[in-house]
């Protein structure tokens, strides 16, 4: 008799051992798989069972080191394309103060001589406008994201780099813009407004219903070593006096 056929109904492939690693429950995948939760855990006990779990756990950390290599790479873009864009904007900027204001042929050659393409501003896109008011405010890189809808890779690629450096540079200079730890989650999608609710000690059980899983989930997140650091760092800001900010 084949091993599927012991395993009666359950059909498993990787998609189950991918869920499993990362951390979703063994109900809630038995329910999905449609056998009870002991047949389940039976499997993942036998030995095909633990390498395929193994195998999950080797694909999952080269998907997530792939994932970081590309954030480090597109950073580093945003970087050097900021740095270009604002020389190109001096440039533009320097011509245009020391420019004679001649005509016909003299005044041609000066037009010749001018830097060649638009200023960063002059290109800016609904979006960059969107989210430069949002870094103006503070916001990092999470709440460009929020504010343009979209996803992390293409806000790092599409909207202006030089906004985009400044959202960077606010992640570092105030933690609670960066983005929650998401690994290992599955149904949970945490954001930095789960922290600032999490902070304002808003309950578990209505956290829980707004994000769509249970309240045990919301606690095991806030349980992680650097999300309980940005609790509280989030915690201490609004304790402090002037809602916020140090007093002068």
């Amino acid at each position: 008799m084949s091993k599927l056929r012991l395993l009666r109904r359950l059909v498993p492939d990787e998609a189950l051992f991918d869920r499993r690693v990362a951390g979703e429950s063994q109900r809630a995948l038995a329910r999905d798989y449609e056998v009870v939760h002991s047949t389940l855990g039976d499997f993942l006990r036998r030995p095909d069972g633990m390498v395929g779990l193994e195998e999950a756990r080797r694909r999952l950390q080269a998907q997530r080191k792939a994932r970081q290599a590309e954030e480090r790479r597109l950073k580093q873009k945003v970087q050097r394309r900021a740095q270009e864009d604002n020389e190109h904007d001096r440039r533009l900027e320097a011509w245009a103060r020391r420019r004679p204001r001649r005509s016909g042929y003299e005044g041609w050659l000066d037009e010749h001589d001018a830097p060649r393409g638009p200023s960063s501003r002059q290109r800016f896109s609904g979006s960059d406008d969107v989210a430069e008011a949002m870094v103006a405010a503070g916001g990092g890189v999470e709440q460009v994201m929020a504010a343009s809808r979209l996803s992390r890779e293409n806000a790092l690629r599409n909207i202006d780099p030089q906004i985009m450096r400044r959202a960077l540079a606010n992640d570092t200079k105030f933690p609670s813009n960066a983005r929650p730890d998401d690994r290992g989650l599955r149904r949970l999608v945490p954001d930095s407004e789960l922290i600032r609710r999490g902070a304002a000690k808003e309950t578990l059980r209505c956290l829980a219903a707004d994000y769509g899983v249970c309240h045990t989930t919301i606690l095991r997140y806030f349980k992680r070593p650097e999300v309980a650091k940005q609790l509280l760092r989030v915690q201490r800001k609004r304790d402090r006096p002037g809602g916020g900010r140090r007093p002068g």
